[in-house]
């Protein structure tokens, strides 16, 4: 389940800086892409959606990688 919740949320991350998913993988620092708070927003809202759940915003950003924030939802979603 993480390596499809990462290539969701690389891809969807990706989406919303109107970047190549290429540019992104499981070790890119969350802050050095500069994803606003509102496009985070967006990406737990899309997750909550497809996998019918709640993601806690909070938790979320405390993780330092995509790779750990895929973890961190991928927990949320079983």
């Amino acid at each position: 389940m993480k390596t499809e919740i990462l290539d969701k949320l690389i891809e969807r991350t990706a989406a919303a800086l109107g970047e190549s998913k290429d540019t992104l993988n499981e070790n890119t620092n969350i802050k050095s892409i500069n994803l606003k708070s509102l496009e985070l927003a967006g990406i737990i809202s899309s997750f909550e959606e497809e996998y019918d759940c709640y993601i806690k915003y909070t938790e979320l950003m405390h993780a330092e990688t995509i790779g750990e924030a895929a973890e961190m939802i991928s927990k949320m979603v079983e």
